[in-house]
């Protein structure tokens, strides 16, 4: 038995009969390998978790690579902001890169806050590449309006 590729649409059958598949790859490499250079340096986005506890929010940020000097978190009005920027590594001489997977570059992440959080009492700890953000509550006042009828 033989296994045959599949090929989902004329327009693939067409470029293959038309252009030998030595330059589609040639055109698939340089494309892709550009592509993801730039987008490797460009686009670093950490990974969030929010958990709710009983006393308080937690936003989790994945940042390996980062030195928590590195790292800036601003609370202005009802908005927590986290930056930074992770670096690539410096190349030495007789030293070039075969490959690059891992994502570079500056990045920001905005959190809206819930109401009835408590600002001053924020605390952040930064452990093992994990940036911990603890965003404690407040206990909410009631108010009673008593609205009369005109």
């Amino acid at each position: 038995m033989t296994l045959v590729k599949f090929k989902p649409s004329n327009r693939d059958f067409f470029r293959d009969a038309m252009i030998p598949s030595n330059m589609m790859s040639l055109f698939d490499n340089m494309f892709n390998e550009t592509a993801a250079k730039f987008e490797r340096n460009v686009f670093f986005t950490p990974r969030v978790d929010v958990l709710e506890k009983a006393n308080s929010f937690e936003v989790h940020l994945a940042l390996p690579g980062i030195k928590k000097e590195e790292i800036n978190i601003e609370v202005d009005g009802d908005k927590l902001t986290i930056s930074g920027e992770r670096k690539i590594r410096e190349t030495q001489e007789g030293e070039k890169h075969h490959m690059v997977e891992n994502y570079y570059g500056k990045f920001s992440r905005t959190f809206t806050l819930p109401e009835h959080i408590n600002k001053a009492g924020i605390e952040a700890e930064f452990t093992d590449g994990m940036l911990n953000v603890v965003l404690p509550k407040v206990e909410a006042k009631e108010t009673k309006n008593v609205v009369k009828i005109k």
